[in-house]
């Protein structure tokens, strides 16, 4: 496990020297670009919290480095 600390640790300090645009692209526009489509497709009378729930119910999938999005075609319940 302290080779998977290390890791997670370089992680870290490479997101923190990126550029901004870099750092975003990388850690939040994968996700947020999903929620903002749910929310195109769903149309939710509260979209703010529609999204906020959106990015907590899916933040596990794209935290910890992980490359791989979901597919586009996901159901989702209007929140």
């Amino acid at each position: 496990m302290d080779s998977q600390d290390s890791l997670s640790k370089k992680s870290r300090v490479d997101l923190s020297s990126l550029p901004t645009r870099q750092y975003l692209d990388q850690t939040v526009v994968p996700v947020l670009m999903n929620g903002l489509s749910y929310l195109a497709k769903e149309r939710p009378t509260e979209p703010i919290t529609a999204l906020a729930n959106y990015l907590l119910k899916h933040k596990n999938m794209y935290e910890s480095g992980s490359e791989n999005s979901p597919p586009n075609g996901e159901n989702e319940s209007k929140a």
